[in-house]
């Protein structure tokens, strides 16, 4: 198995607050690509929320700040650190990204109502 996280970073096996069910659903995401899938599977959330990761698996839709949260919950999960990035713009709405480091390279996994995003 490859070394997923730079030697700064120390994450928690167990996040803490959400129940077995929820981090073995959280965890069978696997990889950042898996959590982008799961993000890519829900429909686009169009309402002024901020729900929680746990909120968002039991509803199954989120928007770009709800799918950047429950992104990094997703990473935290299977082995990252949760990183959240927030591209502030100007007449127009954020633009909140979950990032991640994986050998040497950032990534990142993002839900958005905007096509050019992915």
């Amino acid at each position: 198995m490859k070394k997923r996280l730079s030697s700064q970073f120390k994450v928690d096996s167990h996040p803490a607050d959400f129940t077995s069910a929820e981090l073995h659903k959280l965890r069978s995401l696997k990889t950042p690509l898996g959590v982008q899938l799961a993000l890519d599977s829900m429909p686009y959330h169009l309402a002024n929320t901020a729900w929680s990761p746990r909120r968002v698996l039991a509803e199954n839709t989120s928007h770009c700040y709800e799918g950047a949260l429950f992104a990094a919950a997703a990473l935290r999960a299977i082995g990252y650190p949760p990183l959240i990035f927030d591209l502030e713009a100007e007449n127009d709405t954020d633009h909140v990204i979950a990032i991640y480091k994986q050998d040497g390279h950032w990534g990142s996994v993002a839900k958005s109502n905007f096509t050019g995003f992915k």
